[in-house]
């Protein structure tokens, strides 16, 4: 240890330097956390409080004799003398020390703060002190230097519960326990989650929020829902999360009823597959496929015997979904007419109830019947006939390029479905294609970590949408958390989110998000989703006022603010702004 100079010491060849916060330098009024920003005043300063109650009758008594003595001076003294305020002012605080420990039963205490900065030269250590002595200042905080004290000081912060009482004196202050409790430091939130990933800064204390959505230890789901307005950012925050969580392992689905074609530079940069599902692509997801290989979740943990549940009922049961959006008043003798027409079609490619039929002697899936194959069997069969003029769209329409084979790959780690361009009619159909098909992935095995997320979710559970797709939507969202998968939703009309049947869906998958992510909102909205999660008119407020990619992040009881902010990477690759991607364009060009 090296103590020659004043103002600091050097330990270890660490520059050591002490503050100390007067006695006569906090505020006579304070609000509870009033001390937090001490203990956030980043690398290089820490904190040390020193905390000591004393006996009340020896307090009450020497309060008592004091205001005594201070009202006898007062009389002495003109009511224009500068004394004469500093009586009144000891003799008013005297009264109410005594009216609190009397009435409130509250006990007195002595405190004392001293303030440690270290730095490794002497050059940061002076900046650091200017610094911090400015910022106390600024929160009306008086402190000064130990200076030809720095080694008492050096040994009172040291966990030995030992003040130096030179110290001690310059230092102390006064207070009873109302004001002790509002001086707890730790009361910000923090959330920083062993294995997660950045969500963003937490505004209140800069720290990183990560957050591993997958703790079920902590979190009850892996649900996670986010609500802006246009521009706020949801785009931008959810293919960062995308992307993130990609790289620990988790298998991505992205379902984009608008605009998907924002995911597809991200997608294809971390070797993705973009898939675009619309009357005018070529990539084509065969609704008569079986993708799944088993429907027992619990057949690779090997602890249960093995089920051979029918592959193809499972599967004849979503057919039965789709001919349902194609013709929303269709018959239960209809359905029944299909049903065997279903079981007739996959017959006639050796499928059968038995799960080995779906494969060949190789193991792999044999050739699946299409809606080409489905259309004419119906049109075979005179009882059915009707029936198939609903798909002639999808045969030799204009959609028919989503009536063919499988042409595209979902083994894929991170899957983008764009469904913006398929044309309101066929939303509900390219929806009901891109959910059952992630899906269908998800709930293969329970083992590996996966991610469905959808964006502008309103437009599949909407007052204008289909509620058999809205159902579909919020199975998933309630049961996807039973085989290890989280469920991620984006929207930005609330109005329309929460007006389908009432609100019914809207509540139901925001029920089933344990993290809910509020972007910058019009006030209409705001005032919504105060109703909807129990926001206070603050929170509320700042929900209003909030910029882009800043937002309330609640986890339960537990909000507070976060900024979402992406790296220059993935800035590069998702950005919309028209400046931006004029600067990319032309540094491509060169």
């Amino acid at each position: 240890m090296q103590r020659e100079h004043k103002h600091f010491i050097i330990v270890d060849d660490i520059y050591h330097s002490y503050l100390y916060i007067t006695g006569y330098g906090y505020e006579r009024i304070v609000s509870s956390g009033w001390l937090n920003p001490l203990v956030q005043m980043g690398d290089g300063v820490n904190m040390s409080f020193f905390i000591s109650r004393q006996p009340k009758d020896r307090v009450l008594s020497k309060i008592s004799q004091t205001t005594v003595f201070n009202r006898a001076r007062m009389r002495d003294v003109d009511d224009t003398r500068q004394d004469f305020e500093e009586l009144d002012s000891a003799i008013t605080s005297g009264l109410f020390l005594k009216d609190q420990m009397n009435r409130n039963n509250e006990d007195f205490y002595y405190m004392s703060t001293l303030v440690e900065v270290t730095a490794p030269s002497a050059e940061i250590l002076e900046q650091r002190l200017s610094d911090t002595q400015s910022y106390l200042a600024s929160l009306g905080l008086i402190s000064k230097g130990c200076d030809f004290q720095q080694e008492e000081a050096y040994l009172s912060c040291l966990p030995l519960l030992s003040l130096s009482p030179p110290l001690e004196r310059k230092s102390r202050r006064n207070i009873l326990t109302t004001g002790l409790a509002a001086s707890f430091p730790f009361s910000s939130y923090q959330v920083n989650d062993m294995n997660g990933v950045i969500f963003g800064v937490n505004m209140q204390n800069n720290s990183l929020c990560c957050i591993d959505p997958f703790d079920d230890e902590k979190y009850e789901n892996a649900g996670i829902a986010v609500f802006g307005r246009t521009g706020a950012g949801k785009t931008m925050l959810l293919q960062c999360l995308a992307s993130r969580l990609r790289e620990q392992n988790v298998r991505i689905f992205i379902v984009a009823p608008q605009k998907g074609f924002e995911y597809r530079p991200l997608c294809e940069k971390i070797g993705g597959v973009y898939i675009k599902l619309a009357p005018s692509s070529r990539d084509c997801i065969n609704i008569m496929e079986i993708w799944r290989r088993t429907l027992d979740p619990d057949e690779e943990l090997g602890r249960l015997s093995s089920r051979n549940d029918s592959l193809l009922a499972d599967k004849i049961s979503m057919l039965h979904a789709f001919f349902s959006l194609l013709k929303q008043d269709i018959s239960e003798e209809d359905k029944n007419l299909l049903d065997a027409a279903f079981v007739e079609c996959y017959a006639q490619f050796g499928i059968t109830h038995e799960n080995a039929s779906v494969f060949d002697v190789d193991g792999n899936r044999k050739t699946m019947p299409t809606l080409c194959d489905l259309y004419r069997l119906l049109q075979s069969r005179p009882e059915v006939a009707h029936l198939s003029v609903l798909l002639t769209r999808f045969v030799s329409g204009s959609a028919k390029s989503l009536g063919g084979q499988t042409n595209v790959s979902l083994d894929n780690d991170y899957v983008v479905i764009d469904i913006s361009d398929i044309g309101k009619d066929l939303q509900p159909i390219g929806a009901l294609i891109s959910i059952s098909s992630c899906s269908d992935r998800c709930t293969e095995n329970r083992l590996r970590r996966k991610f469905i997320m959808m964006d502008e979710l309103w437009t599949l559970i909407g007052a204008g949408s289909n509620p058999q797709v809205a159902e579909r939507v919020v199975q998933i969202a309630k049961l996807i958390r039973s085989y290890g998968a989280g469920f991620l939703n984006a929207t930005q009309d609330l109005l329309d989110y929460f007006a389908l049947e009432d609100g019914k869906y809207g509540k139901l998958i925001l029920n089933a998000c344990r993290i809910k992510i509020v972007l910058p909102l019009e006030e209409d909205e705001a005032r919504l989703v105060q109703q909807k999660l129990n926001l206070s008119d603050a929170e509320t407020l700042q929900i209003i006022r909030n910029r882009r990619g800043e937002g309330l992040l609640c986890i339960g009881q537990n909000r507070f603010s976060v900024a979402f902010r992406p790296t220059k990477l993935e800035y590069e690759l998702i950005t919309t702004s028209r400046k931006d991607l004029e600067r990319i364009a032309a540094q491509n060009r060169r």
